[in-house]
This record gives C-alpha cells, structure tokens and sequence, in this order.
C-alpha cells in the first residue's frame, strides 16, 4: 500500500486539524527553513540549498527558478513570508474559503521572528 501523501493532499487536513495561528505558525517554520538567513527571503540558491529536505533533488535551476517566480508579488526574484504563504494555498484551492487574505494579512513577518534558525 503506497501511503505517499501529495502536498495538496496534506495541506488541506493540516489546515483543518489546527487552528488558524497554528496554521501560520507551521507555515512560518517552512518558509524560515527554506529562507536565506541573511535576507529573510526565499532566493534561488536558498531554495536549490534547501530543496533536498523537500525531496527536490531532481528539480533544475530553471524549475526552482519558476517556483520563486511563481509566487513572487513583487518581482524580485524571492519570497517574502506573506508571498510564501499565499503560494502555499493557491497551491490548494480548496483552502481558499478559509480566508486567505485574513489569514496572511492578520500575520506578518514581525509575527513570527521567533521562528528564525
């Protein structure tokens, strides 16, 4: 029996088992594990550094590249934490009646610098 789970599987039943701080909270230390602890950003050589602890060793530059630029709002070639988790729920529609735009809004950055490594 194969009990890979996808991310779009996952996410939703996390979203659903913790509260909304919790959520964020879990959110927060993903991006922070991904994110270049200088900029505070998720940049391409933080990604493709981090990307075996996501099992992305197979991906090139140009997929990882198109990830960042994907859910990058401001075109700077990173993501900040409120672009990050915005990517996580359109990566999964069914989340969306949740209240994206409270959720990110009602938790910046400054939130979370607990979570930092």
């Amino acid at each position: 029996m194969d009990y890979d789970l996808e991310f779009e599987d996952y996410f939703p039943l996390m979203a659903e088992k913790l509260s909304r701080e919790a959520l964020m909270q879990e959110l927060a230390k993903g991006f922070y594990l991904l994110a270049d602890p200088l900029s505070q950003t998720i940049t391409l050589q933080s990604l493709k550094s981090n990307a075996p602890l996501l099992g992305l060793t197979q991906m090139s530059d140009h997929e990882l590249n198109d990830m960042i630029r994907a859910g990058d709002s401001k075109g700077r070639g990173e993501l900040d934490l409120h672009d990050f988790c915005v990517a996580m729920f359109c990566t999964s529609p069914d989340l969306m009646p949740m209240g994206l735009s409270d959720m990110v809004d009602d938790h910046s950055s400054e939130s979370y610098q607990g979570l930092r490594k």
